[in-house]
């Protein structure tokens, strides 16, 4: 029997796999990284352009739901604690209408971290009533102040 002692060569493997593999494993971190530098934010700027006309008009429109929250509120066809519930939504609608924020489902703490001062004073106003066992407030004081906001946001 004869034993063959010479060394045989390496086996050779193609570059093509290896590279595809570095390529599948550094994949998920370059996609991390780009999505943490924004290169993959789809949002909308939300900064909307309108015209003069365009802001009179919604202002218009949310007033005249403020006066049909007012008017069902002395026909008592809504409580007040309903009434509350919907001049939040309303002045959240105007909000998101005007400047494209989803405020619609916003805590009172998310609603303070836009900074729109006006905004959370009037939602904070609104919680205790809308919330609470007993609803005390002065609904009618708080439609006023709604409609002044809006009347005077520009």
């Amino acid at each position: 029997m004869q034993i063959d002692v010479n060394l045989k060569a390496p086996f050779s493997y193609s570059w093509i796999p290896i590279v595809v593999l570095l390529i599948v494993l550094l994949l998920p971190f370059i996609y991390l990284l780009l999505k943490k530098l924004g290169v993959f934010n789809l949002k909308k700027n939300n900064i909307l352009n309108f015209t003069a006309k365009d802001i009179n008009s919604i202002k218009y429109k949310y007033l005249n739901k403020l006066n049909d929250l007012d008017k069902s509120l002395n026909d008592k066809k809504i409580t007040s604690r309903k009434a509350y519930q919907e001049l939040s939504m309303l002045i959240r609608l105007f909000v998101y209408e005007l400047t494209g924020l989803e405020v619609q489902s916003c805590t009172l703490k998310d609603i303070k971290k836009l900074n729109i001062p006006v905004l959370y004073e009037l939602i904070k106003e609104y919680y205790d009533p809308e919330f609470s066992k007993i609803s005390k407030g002065n609904i009618k004081s708080s439609i006023e102040k709604t409609k002044e906001v809006i009347s005077r946001w520009n």
